[in-house]
């Protein structure tokens, strides 16, 4: 991070490169502390799970895959509570180590009915050791500091080491598949790095698409919002407002089946000398909400 850029005899904020490095071990420690939850205190049918049960009742020819920028291990939880098979490209079971033909080979990987969870960004749950004059990334318990991409002006530079390069190649390859759908919900669409890659893809393949699920609303102003205005085959869903078709337009309520009531919120206004007006708000941005939606459709 901020060490790379001082001398040993420099300083920055009137810090030495020592002090500079003890306290980028801090800040490292102290991200992945926020981002580790007990898992002990976590309720029952918390939406990862939710999501998870999901996922086993839906059948499929080829794997999903989960590609998440998130350091915490909410998903890996919610699989095992389910007891749902998950691949993440780490293999063995001392110190399970990347096996990157694993991503690029069927054969080398498990059948379609193991769910894949790509880290593109690392995990708490990652670390890099030095093994015979190489540096290596592992898995095992959560780590003080984890291996993680954190924001920084060095942040393209490390997603092109190993493991990252190898989920980056992942992605760009899942979306040059024929009628490959990505729906994101999650991601605010502010790392560059993948923004290129799923706008890339939308622009060259036109029969590749991409359900943007918004937790807040984006203006147009948005890099997001003239994508979308300019791709039909980019769909934004907002709380106010979608973009479908290259159009954006507000939601207007209408007859649904019932399980809708999880992810959209009836309201009415009373206009001035008018009947009532039906307005609603989108919430499908939201995780939980999603993943509860999800689970509803395939209830009974």
């Amino acid at each position: 991070m901020m060490v790379s850029a001082v001398g040993n005899a420099d300083t920055l904020a009137g810090l030495n490169k020592g002090e500079l490095e003890e306290l980028e071990e801090s800040v490292r420690k102290t991200i992945a502390r926020v981002v580790t939850p007990d898992l002990t205190t976590i309720q029952g049918n918390f939406p990862h799970q939710q999501f998870a049960r999901w996922l086993a009742k839906t059948s499929r020819q080829t794997p999903v895959e989960i590609f998440t920028v998130n350091y915490d291990v909410l998903i890996e939880h919610g699989m095992e509570t389910e007891r749902i098979p998950l691949f993440d490209g780490f293999v063995g079971s001392h110190r399970p180590f990347f096996h990157p033909d694993s991503l690029r080979r069927k054969e080398s990987a498990p059948g379609a009915t193991w769910t894949r969870l790509w880290k593109m960004h690392g995990s708490v749950t990652w670390r890099r050791i030095k093994q015979d004059g190489r540096f290596r990334v592992i898995r095992g318990e959560p780590d003080p500091a984890g291996e993680m991409i954190y924001p920084s002006f060095q942040k393209y530079d490390e997603s092109r080491q190993q493991p990252y390069a190898a989920f980056t190649d992942r992605l760009s390859r899942f979306l040059e598949q024929d009628d490959a759908l990505l729906i994101v919900a999650g991601f605010s669409f502010g790392d560059e790095h993948i923004n290129n890659l799923i706008f890339g893809a939308l622009e060259n393949r036109p029969r590749t698409h991409v359900y943007a699920l918004q937790f807040d609303e984006p203006p147009d102003e948005a890099d997001l919002a003239k994508r979308a205005g300019q791709r039909p085959n980019m769909i934004v869903v907002g709380p106010e407002s979608g973009i479908i078709g290259g159009r954006r337009a507000p939601w207007v309520p209408i007859e649904s089946p019932t399980f809708m009531a999880t992810v959209f919120e009836l309201k009415e206004e009373e206009p001035a000398g008018g009947d009532a007006a039906k307005l609603g708000r989108m919430k499908i941005g939201d995780f939980a909400r999603l993943s509860a939606f999800l689970e509803a459709m395939t209830a009974g």
